[in-house]
């Protein structure tokens, strides 16, 4: 794995007469998507061609403004397959912030388990879940807490092996720096399902807190399901209750797993962070042990 970082872009404006182009280089062409702080377009660069992926912000508050150029700086650090390259950074004439990233030709992780019945078998999905852990890992030696780790924020690239890619750093945390707040303190950010406990109490959060996401992510792949269901409050207080959940349902016509998997798992989702693995290549050592232990043990498909 490399943990070489990419020279951190420039920012420049774009004057282009064209409304379809942006920072004088790229064209849109398609939008891709669109959340609440900005919309994703396919373009493409004028100089090479090459498809990329361009999110604009949706206005220039000044909120908003650091949150993007925040989220270039950061993903400029990490240098690895798992997580979306960010190619360019610059802003519109009328101030707005642009992010250029690499095109990545697939479909979230929520819409793959969607498209494969409700779950994924446990070997494609420990796969998954590596290539997930191994982009986590990355990103955590850079100095990058992902923060909002979920199904949604996660491409699964087309090919002939399936290729993870992690997105949305969008409330990604600068783990090096403690005195950086772009959020009032106490303030609850993340998808309350997919949050890790201590998110939910805004107490001070570390890499532990993206390893239990990811085992929210393997739990849901493996049964179709999260561990804790329900809405708002009512969640959050289950899952501040709960050491953690003690079983996964296998879905039905599902193969068995090994009971391995499912020790690792429920120890990802441990409300104690101090239960959990340390780290998520700690995570993805035991899951490549357990995928090792099969190859001279295959009573599980």
């Amino acid at each position: 794995m490399s943990r070489e970082p990419r020279p951190t872009p420039k920012p420049h404006a774009g004057v282009s007469d064209d409304p379809s182009v942006v920072l004088d280089r790229y064209r849109i062409e398609s939008l891709l998507g669109s959340g609440a702080f900005g919309a994703v377009y396919r373009g493409q660069s004028i100089r090479s061609h090459t498809v990329v992926a361009v999110k604009i912000e949706h206005t220039t508050s000044a909120t908003q403004r650091p949150r993007f150029e925040r989220e270039a700086a950061l993903l400029a650090r990490i240098n690895n397959a798992n997580v979306v390259a960010v190619l360019d950074f610059g802003h519109l004439p009328d101030g707005a912030a642009v992010v250029v990233m690499e095109f990545v030709d697939g479909v979230s992780l929520e819409k793959y388990i969607a498209q494969h019945g409700g779950w994924i078998p446990w070997r494609e999905a420990v796969n998954l879940a590596l290539g997930l852990l191994d982009g986590l890992d990355a990103a955590h030696e850079a100095g990058v807490l992902h923060r909002d780790v979920k199904p949604q924020n996660i491409l699964i690239q087309r090919g002939e092996v399936p290729v993870v890619k992690i997105v949305d750093f969008g409330i990604a945390r600068d783990s090096n720096d403690r005195l950086a707040k772009l959020t009032g303190t106490g303030q609850m950010l993340g998808s309350l399902g997919y949050m890790a406990p201590e998110q939910l109490a805004t107490d001070p959060v570390d890499v532990r807190c993206d390893v239990y996401a990811a085992g929210v992510v393997l739990f849901e792949m493996l049964s179709g399901t999260t561990p804790f269901t329900g809405a708002g409050l009512k969640l959050a207080m289950n899952k501040l209750a709960s050491p953690g959940p003690t079983v996964i349902a296998l879905p039905e016509a599902a193969k068995p797993w090994p009971e391995e998997l499912t020790a690792l798992v429920l120890s990802m989702l441990r409300s104690n962070p101090n239960e959990r693995p340390a780290t998520a290549y700690d995570a993805a050592q035991e899951l490549r042990a357990i995928l090792r232990k099969t190859i001279s043990r295959p009573t599980h498909s």
